[in-house]
């Protein structure tokens, strides 16, 4: 009887500590092939090109992690904008941008450039795909 009642208060006990930690809501990536054109929220994002794309591949030991360059359309209330989105490492000087649309109720970023390099891959890489994600502004 007593083994029975103290695994009941070491069950519980579990549930209670257990509740403390609060879970992230996970992103959802939209994917904008390259070329293509994808609508959020009634802004219309293009993947016009990849500007540079020396991230360090994988299996590979590289001094420079890298980084990728991006350029994007951004159209949103009849106004369109070209912006450059990087993704990795900076130069000196050079500042960090993924963001490509920010209102006072949500915000759309760049989360990366797919696919990323490979020891195997050679010269320029078909297919690439820029994912964004739409985030709530608080």
């Amino acid at each position: 009887m007593k083994n029975s009642i103290l695994a009941v208060l070491i069950l519980f006990s579990s549930f209670a500590f257990g509740q403390e930690d609060s879970a992230e809501t996970p992103k959802i990536a939209v994917k904008v092939p390259k070329g293509e054109t994808v609508v959020l929220k009634g802004v219309s994002i293009k993947f016009m090109e990849v500007i540079e794309d020396s991230r360090c591949p994988t299996g590979v030991n590289c001094i420079w992690a890298g980084r990728a360059k991006v350029k994007v359309s951004v159209t949103s209330n009849g106004k369109t904008e070209e912006k450059i989105l990087t993704f990795g490492e900076t130069k000196p000087g050079e500042e960090k941008n993924t963001n490509l649309y920010s209102s006072t109720s949500f915000a759309i970023n760049g989360l990366t450039l797919k696919p990323y390099p490979t020891s195997e891959s050679t010269g320029e890489e078909k297919g690439y795909v820029l994912l964004v994600c739409e985030e709530k502004n608080n």
